[in-house]
């Protein structure tokens, strides 16, 4: 019978606690993987690959050792085997330890001899995850670990969001539908098609005894009893909905005992945002599989799919109308109570506007989606020499409907767009990196390229009949674009490392890397380029890194240019009810490409390996970049504007270390830049690119990008307003720049708490300075709806600060809103709805706590099984404090980053809360 010996031996502890060390081998050969426990205690060890152990124990404690297939063996700790508190190694010279080495009695035996012991069982051993024993046929025993059987692994995870709307704007509520009639405040119903909503008190008006179809509980009429209910008001904020999110995602993976796997992946998320009956469904899965298929190859390939469906896309600018729609609506009428009169044409207020429940229940922007895509990789990789194959091929379809419906206020005639996108892009390519030694590797990449876009967009118009709308219209136009481009991709690339520069260990980083592209449809067919860098890192005992770069690269714009926003360029302000998505920007063959030089140079300093600060310096220059150039009834996306920007960027990281079960984290980033437009094409002095006709961001020479224009005040030689005969300031008729949309700069501070198995996330970012237009408050003024208006309508015997056209300082007294003159002429409407836009330019800054989150994560783990969960909790944009009131600096206009800076009914600013569950196993 083979015989288990326990061989003790006693080494030093460095600590108080009385400590146990032991050996466990069979005639020399070491075991491990054997359990020991303390009887009657949870103190348990397990030995090392040498056989080796540890554990804490008292004199008179009893050990017990384990092994599968053998017997327990127990022994008594006593004074003579545990270390000393004075650390000193005692020798043991007894004759107990010399007769442990002959005797078998104390030895741990077998239970039975039942077969053989074979060396390959010791690496199962020493890991404890033997999962199966096999006795073969010749005796020897044969084990399977975890890592020699198939295994399944599986997550799960569920999210949900809810979102609710802050920062709206404020809304006087006293005032009814109505003007200045006769010298009094005078009351006039939806059927007079008053716009305004400065009439009389809505204390002073009371519901009749005649319903109608656009006051079901009675006509509003002036009030006639003392005793008569007051009439309902409405909030138009309370028009908005909670948007509300869920997501489930499923992985599950297979892996064989030879690290191969296959993955299936399914994402399914749906829900709904601020406009009522609005809906949004993805769904999306994968496929992958990876297999080594040598010792030095391996193979990976994969499918996807995604189908994603809105049905209330913003496409034509519907979101922003409806919005528009609801804001303006007097106090006392009712959007909500019904859409549309018996004889089908549009329930408002006013028939010049709209009812934002009639927009939403014929609303046409939709958007659908589809997308696959294939990719296969192969990857070999040996000694010196490693290459990678790829090949990816994608095919998407992207369907949007836009237009405008019958009895729709503000627009011409009804319409009615279709569009399709296909798109289709295969590339394969291959990189080959052979590498010196650890100092220099060279590699070499070429990627052979095919696109194509097929746009196909069907306009109706000019229906005779609404029951042809809205694909029987008399007049209809198709747009039938087909566009390819084909492309080969080189790069070279390659790097050298000298040591020892200034320092012991210090080295000194030389990178450099050329491509050459071709590409059909580029004008000069070649697009080269190249960037170089020398990087010097471990200085001052490995502390401080520096890197200077500078590249040069050219690119040609995509073939699809999917953001329609700037339409909006067409119209006026005043326009707005009737804008369209009908143009589309098309990039032209023979294109010009786009240019940028960049150099930049980068520190990295570490301070006692907790302390981590890094800055960056950058400037860039571009040239031919692609903007939309406006024509009388077209648009070209064309290389029109250079401009350069110049920028730094500091960052500190910072941990915080406090015992084994508390950590702390922060990162400080701070963003400076400054940019200017430094040449126009073809002699031009400005170029709008996104808002409206008359108020818009620009690029123009020698001013930031973007510069907010629009109309001013007139002022004279020294800027003094210029105040007309009526006591009103003169509204300059040419355009001025009004502000700039860029920050001062901006702060970022993120910080990680972790304590135990909690983790606390917390994330606030500062912007500081740049401009944006709230034509929103704007408008709301022009209607008398804003509180602005509610509160200062009876401001008297103000004197505007300014001179006459004679020079002499202005001392002609006004009214803001004065009965005895027509309502065009008070405070807010004279300058028409869209105002002066100097008016609405504010302060953008604003500091903001984006996001917080607390994390709670477990491990389960049984012998060869682990199982995880972790659940969060969080908030997005939990508080802002702005110069603003109701407006926000990063809140698009519609949907593009193009129209930051704008804000016109844009979508609410959303708080959300959200909990999040995953489940691994």
């Amino acid at each position: 019978m083979k015989k288990l010996l326990l061989l003790l031996l006693i080494t030093t502890a460095s600590f108080s606690q009385t400590i146990y060390r032991g050996n466990i081998n069979e005639n020399g050969m070491p075991i491990p993987g054997a359990t020991i426990c303390v009887l009657g205690t949870s103190r348990c060890t397990q030995s090392d690959f040498d056989g080796n152990y540890v554990i804490e124990a008292t004199s008179g404690e009893q050990l017990q050792i384990s092994m599968v297939g053998m017997k327990n063996k127990i022994i008594r700790v006593g004074n003579s085997n545990l270390t000393k508190n004075d650390g000193r190694v005692v020798q043991i010279i007894s004759s107990d330890y010399l007769e442990k080495l002959k005797k078998p009695s104390d030895s741990v035996k077998k239970s039975k001899s039942s077969g053989y012991f074979d060396l390959n069982l010791l690496p199962n051993l020493e890991r404890q995850e033997i999962v199966k024993i096999i006795r073969q046929p010749d005796g020897f025993y044969k084990t399977k670990n975890k890592y020699q059987l198939h295994k399944a692994a599986f997550e799960i995870n569920q999210e949900y969001i809810v979102s609710t709307p802050f920062r709206l704007p404020r809304y006087q509520q006293f005032f009814a539908q109505g003007r200045s009639l006769n010298g009094e405040l005078t009351y006039q119903s939806p059927e007079t098609n008053e716009i305004f909503s400065w009439g009389p008190n809505v204390n002073t008006l009371q519901y009749s005894q005649n319903s109608s179809q656009y006051y079901p509980q009675g006509d509003i009429v002036n009030r006639f009893s003392a005793t008569a209910a007051p009439l309902t008001r409405y909030n138009p904020n309370n028009f908005y909905q909670d948007g509300e999110e869920s997501k489930t995602v499923f992985n599950a993976q297979i892996e064989s005992p030879k690290g191969n796997y296959l993955k299936v992946n399914f994402a399914y998320k749906t829900g709904n945002i601020v406009v009522p009956d609005t809906r949004n469904n993805e769904i999306s899965t994968s496929l992958k599989y990876f297999r080594n298929t040598s010792e030095n190859s391996k193979i990976e390939g994969s499918l996807s799919f995604n189908n994603f469906e809105n049905n209330f896309s913003n496409a034509n600018f519907g979101m922003n109308k409806v919005f528009f729609a609801n804001s303006v609506t007097p106090v006392h009428f009712d959007n909500k109570w019904a859409s549309a009169l018996e004889n089908g044409q549009q329930r408002s207020y006013a028939a010049t506007e709209n009812n934002p429940y009639f927009l939403i229940h014929n609303n046409l922007d939709t958007n659908k989606s589809k997308t696959y895509s294939f990719n296969f990789n192969h990857v070999y990789s040996k000694n010196k020499i490693s290459n990678t194959f790829n090949t990816v091929f994608q095919s998407s379809e992207i369907k949007n409907t836009n237009g405008q419906s019958f009895y729709a206020a503000g627009i011409t005639e009804p319409n009615f767009n279709k569009r399709t996108e296909d798109f289709k892009s295969a590339s394969v390519s291959d990189i080959y990196k052979y590498t010196f030694s650890y100092r220099a590797f060279i590699e070499s990449k070429v990627d052979f390229r095919f696109q194509k876009r097929a746009l196909a967009r069907h306009y109706f118009s000019g229906y005779s009949t609404i029951n042809n709308f809205p694909y029987q219209s008399d007049i209809q136009s198709i747009m039938d674009i087909s566009q390819q481009r084909f492309e080969v991709l080189t790069n070279i690339n390659g790097s050298y490392i000298f040591r020892d520069i200034f320092s012991y260990y210090d080295e000194l980083v030389l990178k450099a890397s050329s491509n050459l592209n071709y590409s059909s449809t580029v004008k000069s067919n070649f697009l080269p380029g190249y960037f170089v860098s020398a990087e010097l890192n471990r200085l001052f005992n490995d502390k401080l890194s520096i890197k200077i770069g500078h590249g040069h690269t050219e690119n040609e714009p995509l073939l699809q240019n999917n953001n329609l926003n700037f339409n909006s360029l067409f119209y006026q302000v005043n326009e707005f009810k009737q804008l369209q998505n009908n143009h589309e920007l098309i990039t032209q063959k023979n294109a010009v490409a786009t240019t940028e030089d960049m150099s930049s140079i980068d520190l990295n300093f570490r301070l006692n390996y907790r302390w981590n600060l890094s800055f960056n310096y950058y400037h860039k220059k571009i040239e031919n970049l692609y903007v939309p150039v406006l024509f009388s009834n077209t648009a070209e996306w064309s290389p029109e504007v250079n401009y350069k920007q110049s920028g730094i960027e500091f960052g500190v990281d910072r941990n915080i270390y406090s015992g084994k079960s508390f950590t702390y984290g922060f990162n400080l980033n701070f963003t400076y830049y400054r940019n200017k437009v430094t040449a126009l094409e073809n002699s031009q002095t400005r170029i709008p690119f996104a808002g409206f006709a008359d108020v818009n961001k620009n690029y123009i020479v020698g001013q930031p990008l973007g510069v907010i224009v629009g109309s001013s005040y007139l002022r004279d030689a020294n800027q003094n307003m210029i105040i007309d005969a009526d006591g009103f300031p003169i509204k300059n008729p040419e355009p001025q720049i009004l502000g700039d949309p860029n920050p001062d700069f901006v702060v970022g501070f993120s910080n990680t708490v972790r304590y135990k198995r909690f983790t606390f996330d917390f994330v606030f970012d500062w912007s500081q300075g740049g401009k944006i237009w709230n034509g929103t408050q704007q408008t709301l003024n022009y209607y008398g709806k804003s509180d602005l208006t509610g509160e200062q309508r009876y401001v008297a015997n103000y004197i505007f600060d300014g001179v006459t056209a004679a020079g002499a300082v202005n001392a002609k007294a006004v009214s803001f809103y004065d009965v005895n003159l027509p309502v065009e002429q008070n405070r807010w409407a004279r300058y028409g709805i869209d105002g002066v836009a100097e008016d609405a330019i504010e302060d953008a800054t604003y500091l903001r706590l984006s996001t917080i989150s607390l994390s709670y994560s477990k491990d389960f783990r049984d012998y060869n099984d682990i199982c995880s969960f972790k659940i969060s909790l969080f908030v997005n944009n939990a508080f802002v404090i702005a110069k603003s009131k109701s407006a926000f600096g990063n809140n698009s206009m519609f949907s593009s980053i193009e129209t930051n800076g704008l804000d016109y009914f844009n979508s609410p600013m959303m708080r959300s809360f959200g909990t999040s569950l995953t489940i691994k196993f």
